[in-house]
């Protein structure tokens, strides 16, 4: 085991959330032309896979290099390119601007307010013009509905936190409540989620 739960959560032969790719991802995704695409705390790497077999060019950003690895894994038995980067998002901003055409966001629960913030600002600053953020996270009303181990309510997001930062931007899909969600072992049943898609503003 290493000092990085990350690492530790993701030490095992199995993928945790699965190989398929998220069910709204599926729902959003298709319809955007190939483009340079990054994926938010990825994880195993089953969205960036699905993301790069649609023709995306494709950049996972994780915090766990045995994650990073099984992303890699997933890649070649599906026979696509996938660029990995081992990136910690609750520290400095490593967005670049005007860098992304797609960012996607699937349950990344990295941090508390503070880095939530500093993430959706960064997100906005590296996607281009006429880009889109397409993000299913869980809300601040999961807790009681115990689908996915979470117990740590600061990591959860609010739906005003996320409609202030992205206020200026055309909102294609936006949605609070309740979702079913198979994924693994650790999504099962129904839960509460937000899910945003938006595009930046030209």
């Amino acid at each position: 085991m290493t000092n990085n739960k990350w690492d530790e959560l993701y030490n095992n032969q199995e993928y945790r959330y699965g190989k398929d790719p998220n069910v709204f991802v599926q729902s959003m995704l298709p319809g955007q032309p190939p483009s340079d695409l990054l994926t938010l705390a990825e994880g195993e790497g089953r969205n960036a896979v699905y993301a790069a077999e649609l023709g995306h060019q494709v950049t996972a950003w994780d915090y766990s290099s045995v994650a990073l690895n099984k992303l890699q894994r997933l890649a070649d038995e599906r026979s696509v390119e996938v660029k990995t980067e081992l990136v910690d998002l609750t520290q400095n901003s490593p967005f670049r601007e005007n860098q992304w055409d797609v960012v996607l966001n699937v349950f990344g629960h990295i941090g508390d307010a503070s880095v939530r913030q500093r993430l959706m600002k960064g997100i906005k600053k590296t996607l281009r013009p006429g880009g889109i953020y397409i993000m299913e996270v869980r809300s601040d009303r999961q807790l009681p509905y115990r689908t996915d181990g979470g117990k740590d309510s600061s990591l959860l997001y609010s739906p005003y936190e996320v409609l202030d930062i992205f206020t200026d931007w055309k909102i294609k899909h936006f949605y609070y409540g309740e979702v079913e969600r198979f994924e693994g072992k650790s999504h099962n049943g129904l839960g509460h989620v937000i899910q945003l898609a938006a595009y930046k503003t030209l």
